[in-house]
């Protein structure tokens, strides 16, 4: 056979998450809800991801070989992996945030009892609002003018993370999501419905922005840089052998919320790390707005830089065990 002449480049391929309505299903090429992402760099699975099941070996004379009886492609149990890093617009936090725990309106609010019943036991050919399909515009393995996309994806985690003197202190995020459904190259072209171009993202969370407010426990930070992850499990249940050994379903965990603030290290750093009972923790822009009622400070250390000694605080979210209803963290994007 001849040597393609077929390849791939980031430069030719354009990022589409879009909203599904049935686990098991694409979202529909025509009249469906997508929005194209504005990611900086991306990665995912190889199509045919598989890991090999060797049998052992047999005792005595004439076992000393296997046979291709003995070795078989393992895809009852394969997860898929894609991951993104995106610019910090509103629109892109939002539709993140809809992925990983079911609000992306703005508020962003996760709440202690997330996820939901529906949302923690994700099922084959049952509605959901979470999983997404994730489009990569040429992306197959032909090349130019063929796509790959990968089915009910569901998100793992999100980072946000800010640094006032790198990236033009533009606040960047991380996504990360899993699948147990095999991808599918093919050419694919969004029309009607509702379609977020990426011209639309025109609101961006930035550090040099962030003049409302640097608090933790209402004490004033001058806050260098900040780092905000929520994760959490999610695990595949069964396989379908006769369909692609797709899975029947995914049981999805709780979130874990942790951060670090890097911070000058004066009076009021060493007056916030100083309370054992959980503070607040309040980010602000006066547009985009990150807020945790209960955040416990983790063990602290010193950065002993040039340009000042700063405050390293690393701290864990909780909610306020009154109520399960209570905010974990809110990651706002309207004023």
């Amino acid at each position: 056979m001849a040597k393609s002449t077929g390849f791939q480049t980031n430069r030719n391929s354009k990022v589409t998450i879009g909203t599904e309505v049935t686990v098991g299903t694409a979202t529909a090429a025509s009249g469906g809800t997508t929005i194209e992402m504005p990611v900086t760099e991306f990665s995912f699975s190889e199509k045919d991801k598989h890991s090999l099941g060797v049998a052992p070996f047999r005792s005595g004379l004439g076992g000393g070989a296997q046979s291709d009886d003995m070795v078989k492609w393992q895809r009852h149990d394969r997860m898929y992996e894609v991951s993104m890093t995106f610019q910090g617009s509103a629109k892109a936090i939002n539709r993140i945030c809809l992925a990983l725990y079911g609000d992306g309106d703005g508020t962003n609010v996760l709440l202690g009892n997330m996820p939901s019943d529906v949302q923690s036991h994700i099922k084959d050919g049952v509605a959901n609002i979470t999983p997404v399909t994730l489009h990569f515009e040429n992306g197959a393995h032909a090349g130019l003018g063929t796509d790959i996309h990968f089915i009910s994806c569901v998100c793992t985690g999100l980072t946000l993370s800010g640094d006032i003197g790198a990236n033009g202190g533009m606040v960047m995020g991380t996504a990360t999501f899993v699948t147990g459904y095999e991808p599918v190259e093919s050419s694919l072209a969004f029309s009607g419905g509702t379609h977020t171009l990426l011209a639309s993202h025109t609101s961006f969370f930035n550090m040099h922005d962030m003049t409302t407010a640097q608090t933790l426990d209402s004490e004033d930070l001058v806050l260098f840089s900040f780092e905000l992850n929520i994760s959490r499990a999610v695990n595949r249940i069964g396989f379908d052998q006769g369909n692609s050994f797709k899975p029947m379903g995914y049981s999805v965990g709780g979130y874990e919320v942790t951060g670090s603030l890097t911070c000058k290290r004066d009076s009021e750093s060493a007056s916030a790390i100083d309370n054992p009972a959980g503070m607040a923790l309040d980010l602000d822009t006066g547009v985009f707005q990150i807020t945790a009622p209960k955040v416990f400070v983790d063990e602290t250390s010193i950065n002993f830089d040039d340009d000042g000694w700063k405050s390293v605080i690393p701290f864990r979210c909780t909610y306020d065990g009154a109520v399960a209803t209570n905010p974990v963290v809110t990651i706002a994007t309207t004023a």
